[in-house]
């Protein structure tokens, strides 16, 4: 459904929630301003690729329109948003994905896709299976861009590169997330694991 060689177990859910969904909201609003300064980054340096330069500004102003609604559900629950740490998530992808790298921009626009991909099968998960139905409805109503964003970053590059060596960096790039999400600790994160 996601495009992911890993699915979570619906587990996951409850493990994280009886973690605490204020430390949970606080990641996912680290995770949103992420994205947004991936998206800047990614224009930034391509400027030569029309497509990015003209699709990825949408995306960025989306990925901080979410930050503040997360962000705002996290105050109005009592928390605050909490100093950000690094991902062992996409820390573990970048440097997996360096070893065997030939093209940065590819990596980094299939890397974004499996991201998001990650993070739309994450939403599903919380938006059918948390107990805190409110936070719940919050996730569904995040599912759809994350899935158009999921999109996006793939055909960016079809786009930008042939089709065999697209599909080949994406089998790579897809076995490698499953094999560092799956080691990943549980910890109140959206992209954190079940050991």
């Amino acid at each position: 459904m996601f495009g992911l060689l890993y699915d979570t177990p619906v587990e996951w859910v409850a493990r994280v929630e009886a973690l605490g969904l204020l430390a949970l909201l606080s990641d996912h609003a680290h995770c949103e301003l992420k994205a947004a300064a991936t998206m800047q980054a990614l224009i930034a340096k391509n400027c030569d690729h029309e497509r990015i330069v003209q699709s990825l500004p949408e995306v960025a102003q989306e990925e901080l329109q979410h930050f503040q609604l997360v962000e705002e559900e996290l105050r109005r629950r009592g928390g605050r948003l909490a100093e950000q740490t690094s991902s062992p998530y996409a820390d573990g992808l970048q440097k997996g994905a360096a070893a065997t790298r030939t093209s940065l921009l590819l990596d980094r626009l299939l890397l974004s896709h499996l991201i998001e991909a990650r993070s739309a099968e994450r939403f599903h998960l919380l938006a059918q299976h948390l107990e805190d139905r409110d936070l719940a409805q919050l996730y569904q109503g995040l599912m759809p861009s994350e899935s158009a964003h999921r999109v996006l970053f793939l055909r960016l590059a079809q786009d930008a590169f042939p089709a065999e060596p697209v599909a080949q960096r994406l089998r790579e790039l897809q076995e490698l997330e499953a094999e560092v999400v799956s080691r990943l600790p549980l910890e109140a994160r959206i992209h954190s694991g079940m050991a």
